[in-house]
């Protein structure tokens, strides 16, 4: 049996005040009956004494059988709710107002009899029934003597069996019906009062639950479902539980955007680099060809310049391979940093010694400033040398012959330090300066670069950056050069 938050709480609900109006309706019924037994017995407790003293049969202390039974027999018919027994010293019955088939007891307990003749217990005190095996009731008893000797004693049940039934009949013919009446009617608006209340508390697990199911069956798509809004800062747990799933959907659904837009990129990054892997193949393939088809008619020249060919084409083919392999590692988080204390300037100059022969060739000045600088940066040296490589490998491609790039090192405060690759070359248009991170972008001033490259260079170096948390900036104007700014944690 499916049931819902709401009818399970109903149902126990309606279990438990079942029980608590059945505990009560006894409890009830134990209370009345006592003080019911209480008035009762304190109303008649010198009943028995008075019929002993003012009756001269038993004033006399003698016991006559047959007059006893008439004495009894007459005060049953002036009083019917008693039952009038006589006891001797020992409690045996010796006779008594009833039918003797209705007697099941030859013999009652003296020691509650003398509890109230001595009045050593509070009231109510229960005595033996004579009419029962087990029951007890409430009773009135007195001594009686003869001179000194006790003769007996003079046993009265107060509430007797004829007492009891017309009681109980009607009892259950008009309280019990009252009595259940009122239970019912108050159960019943209580009953209505608290499924209102589980209405109200449940209807928050509803509504979320609503929601749950909404977001599954839009197959975890935000976009075209209208979340409830929970209130902020509340102290309800189900409003707080309303509202952390908002954020986890919408967290969700931003890293299925995320993968989505990654999909894409990575479907465009392929369909590139398929393209970039293809045409130094191809050369290649039909150099290579070219130099097996060949009897004789090349000359040594041009076979030494098909070769030459073919060796750019393979290293660069080789460069193009290792650097798709590096942004997957990177971007697989399979890389760890080897962070370490080092000069700056000792980074800058051996970086610069790399490439010295490049832009020697085509007479372009690179420098550090300023020449004296004793920064101590502690990072990953060797990505951050790859990071700088690819700068400036970058800033020589764009720079025009005869120009400078600077490495230039400024303080920001006691924690950190600039460092920014100045190039006064082509520069980047100002709408593509947010893309120009993305692995195969290529702005529009590298559409006629006189070296071939792949594109992934400052998309790699950014990846670096961000696993050494370490920020990166891009000031450019078309025409007039770029500069590439980190910011560096000093040691």
């Amino acid at each position: 049996m499916n049931l819902s938050l709401y009818q399970r709480l109903s149902l126990a609900l309606s279990l438990v005040f079942i029980a608590v109006a059945g505990m009560f309706y006894f409890w009830s019924q134990q209370v009345t009956e006592q003080l019911r037994f209480q008035s009762q017995q304190k109303l008649h407790l010198s009943l028995a004494a008075n019929l002993a003293r003012d009756n001269p049969l038993l004033q006399q202390g003698v016991y006559d059988q047959n007059a006893l039974e008439n004495l009894f027999h007459t005060l049953m018919v002036l009083g019917p709710a008693f039952e009038f027994y006589f006891l001797d010293p020992k409690g045996n019955i010796l006779t008594d107002s009833a039918d003797n088939s209705l007697v099941k007891r030859e013999k009652v307990d003296i020691n509650p009899i003398l509890s109230l003749i001595k009045n050593q217990a509070p009231l109510p005190i229960l005595g033996d029934d004579p009419r029962h095996q087990t029951r007890q009731k409430i009773f009135s008893a007195a001594p009686v003597f003869n001179g000194a000797t006790l003769q007996g004693y003079l046993y009265v049940i107060v509430a007797g069996q004829q007492y009891d039934n017309v009681f109980n009949y009607n009892q259950l013919s008009q309280q019990f019906k009252m009595y259940m009446g009122l239970v019912g009617a108050t159960m019943l608006f209580l009953f209505i009062l608290m499924l209102g209340l589980f209405r109200y508390v449940t209807n928050p697990v509803r509504l979320l639950h609503r929601d749950m199911l909404a977001f599954i069956d839009n197959q975890f798509d935000v976009n075209n479902i209208d979340l409830t809004r929970w209130r902020d800062h509340d102290h309800n747990e189900i409003d707080q539980l309303g509202g952390m799933f908002v954020q986890l959907v919408e967290k969700i659904s931003h890293q299925f955007n995320q993968l989505n837009k990654t999909d894409s990129q990575r479907r465009e990054l392929l369909a590139h680099l398929s393209h970039d892997l293809r045409t130094p193949l191809a050369s290649i393939v039909g150099y290579i060809e070219t130099l097996s088809l060949d009897k004789g008619q090349l000359s040594e020249q041009q076979r030494n310049e098909f070769l030459q060919t073919v060796l750019r084409n393979a290293t660069h083919l080789n460069q193009l391979i290792d650097q798709i392999f590096e942004l997957a590692h990177l971007e697989n988080g399979q890389v760890a940093l080897d962070l370490e204390s080092f000069n700056l300037a000792e980074l800058l100059f051996d970086v610069i010694d790399k490439f010295r022969p490049i832009a020697d060739k085509r007479r372009i000045v690179l420098s550090v400033k300023p020449e004296q600088c004793h920064k101590v940066v502690h990072c990953d040296i060797g990505k951050l040398e790859r990071v700088l490589s690819n700068l400036l490998d970058n800033a020589i491609r764009h720079s025009e012959d005869n120009s400078e790039i600077i490495f230039q090192v400024d303080d920001i405060n006691a924690h950190s330090c600039s460092l920014t690759v100045i190039d006064f070359g082509s520069g980047i248009k100002k709408q593509e300066l947010p893309y120009i991170f993305e692995p195969r972008y290529r702005a529009s001033n590298a559409v006629n670069d006189r070296v071939k490259h792949s594109g992934l260079g400052l998309a790699i170096s950014k990846r670096l950056l961000t696993m050494m948390n370490i920020n990166i900036r891009v000031k450019s104007e078309l025409g007039k050069g770029s500069q590439f700014i980190l910011q560096l944690p000093l040691n």
